[in-house]
């Protein structure tokens, strides 16, 4: 190890010195500091004596352990509140699975388990009884099919129009467009029970009542407003220079609108198809007031002929219709947020 020395005279004994060792330290937790040995040197009884002490980067090596030393509740403090925010996630989250986890356990249970107390969480014999029994006694399969058809038509037009409306709004500058707007949004923050009786009045003079028809007119007339104010978001963030490009190049308005501005509004799009697809999927109110034929009920309606007014007909039948009822949105959300996420920045490529 190469050694530099620096002494001075002092006025006892021989003399103070001090020692620059240029190394690394031996010990890991003095990395990367520059290691002086100070000391004195002189004379006792005719003997040499040199006594010495280790210093770091200026400070002896006492101080820096007195210093690690104050550190250590700071950095205990720091893994506590760490802990605890990951403890309350997982609560939260359990709290929130959990009914979910029921449900399906409870699908898989006979109606005299259910009926056990105390509860079991895991079924003591898993059978799919309660799965036979709906689709043996009930219409399911008609309630599912007329769902999917609502859902998949009203997630459509209620995208296609808001998509072109809120176009409209933000490329096109009137007096009137910025007033049509906050109507629009007037309309989406009245109470839906408010317009139950007006809306069925409306219906019934068109003789659309007890269709699928109907339905599909009420909700996108409930979904439109949600819809052009989300979108209206997404197409104001996109720089008109990008459209403008495309329109020098030849393309028609319609084409810089499909092929430039739509794939840049990807994750508005695909968020207003979730939101759309969920409330027509899941929507009790209208479907029970407009639909009275059990061939024409939607699930949400369905479902609610298997409640008595006294009890429930089949508790073990109720939770099977609810995991096919909830699996459906599940798997849409999973398949759909891969798209959700490649859309954002993705759009400028794809335009």
């Amino acid at each position: 190890m190469k050694t530099q020395s620096f002494k001075s005279t002092l006025p006892f004994y021989g003399g103070n010195f001090w020692e620059k060792r240029l190394g690394s330290p031996a010990s890991s937790d003095m990395a990367g500091s520059n290691r002086y040995t100070s000391g004195c040197e002189g004379d006792q009884g005719g003997r040499m004596t040199k006594s010495t002490t280790t210093v770091y980067a200026g400070v002896d090596l006492a101080t820096r352990r007195a210093r690690s030393e104050t550190l250590t509740w700071p950095r205990i403090l720091k893994r506590l509140r760490r802990i605890l925010a990951y403890v309350t996630l997982l609560m939260v989250v359990f709290a929130m699975v959990f009914p979910l986890l029921w449900m399906i356990l409870s699908s898989f249970k006979s109606e005299q388990e259910i009926y056990l107390y105390p509860p079991t969480i895991l079924p003591q014999r898993f059978t799919l009884e309660s799965y036979r029994e709906l689709f043996r006694f009930t219409a399911f399969f008609t309630w599912f099919r007329n769902s999917v058809l609502i859902s998949i038509c009203v997630t459509i037009t209620s995208v296609t129009l808001s998509a072109t409306a809120a176009y409209t709004l933000t490329r096109f500058r009137y007096r009137f467009f910025e007033t049509f707007s906050r109507i629009i949004l007037f309309a989406y923050m009245i109470p839906s029970i408010l317009m139950v009786i007006p809306i069925f009045q409306i219906v019934w003079k068109l003789q659309l009542g007890n269709t699928l028809k109907a339905l599909l007119l009420v909700y996108n007339s409930i979904l439109l407003p949600y819809g052009l104010w989300t979108l209206r978001s997404y197409f104001a963030g996109i720089p008109h220079e990008v459209e403008e490009a495309a329109l020098i190049d030849g393309a028609t308005r319609f084409q810089a609108f499909y092929k430039v501005v739509l794939p840049q509004a990807l994750p508005g799009l695909i968020s207003t198809a979730l939101f759309a697809f969920h409330v027509a999927w899941n929507e009790y109110l209208f479907a029970s007031v407009l639909l009275w034929a059990s061939d024409k009920m939607t699930l949400s309606a369905g479902l609610a002929t298997l409640i008595g007014e006294t009890a429930m007909y089949s508790w073990s039948m109720l939770m099977a219709a609810a995991v096919l009822v909830t699996v459906p949105v599940i798997l849409l959300f999973a398949v759909l947020q891969g798209f959700l996420i490649a859309g954002w920045g993705g759009g400028a490529v794809k335009g």
